[in-house]
């Protein structure tokens, strides 16, 4: 069983970032495996620890409303880590762990604003979202078990081959039932073409 974490559902799901969890779930299905998820929510006790963390995008409001519980549930969250939770974290998500998590730097300067669709080199791969941010942060990158993005569309959702790459890093010694390879199949094609759509949009 792959346990899977939305971190406050209600604040953090600004661009659609929860569908991050969707694609892993469905992904996680088709490949004969089992998923559980959690959300977790302001002033709640601990939870079970998660195999993979969805910290999402929020508005200047939400993190207002959620900041001093997310610095409570950090040290919480550092001791997942230690224990092999994955991190994903996106955009003001991403942003708000710097200063509370040792992989990351302490704090982030701001830029002009850029907002386009993107095409970022990550790990040998083609990463593709849309970049809406002033903050001077790679598109993507890797900290230890924290990935950190920028990107939206949610990210997992035209980058298969990452979604399956964090569900592969998730699964530790699980055997897989059997597989629905036509899921996959249907799945890949339209994510090709919004991969094509996307790649045109950012020449623009």
């Amino acid at each position: 069983m792959i346990k899977l974490m939305q971190l406050y559902p209600e604040h953090l799901n600004l661009n659609g970032d929860g569908g991050n969890l969707l694609v892993l779930e469905k992904r996680i299905a088709w490949g004969g495996l089992n998923s559980k998820r959690i959300e977790h929510r302001p002033g709640q006790s601990e939870s079970e620890r998660p195999d993979i963390l969805l910290i999402g995008h929020g508005s200047t409001d939400a993190w207002r409303q959620i900041y001093a519980d997310f610095v409570r549930l950090a040290p919480t969250i550092r001791q997942w880590m230690q224990n092999g939770t994955l991190v994903i974290a996106i955009s003001s998500g991403y942003a708000a762990m710097h200063g509370l998590f040792d992989e990351l730097p302490r704090s982030i300067d701001r830029v002009e604003r850029k907002s386009k669709f993107c095409v970022a080199e990550f790990e040998g791969q083609e990463i593709y979202g849309y970049l809406n941010s002033d903050l001077e942060l790679e598109p993507i990158a890797r900290h230890g078990l924290i990935l950190g993005s920028l990107l939206h569309g949610p990210l997992l959702a035209k980058n298969s081959w990452l979604a399956d790459s964090i569900i592969e890093d998730a699964r530790g010694s699980l055997n897989r039932a059997e597989i629905d390879a036509s899921s996959f199949d249907l799945v890949a094609d339209l994510e090709l073409a919004a991969r094509e759509l996307a790649s045109e949009q950012a020449k623009d």
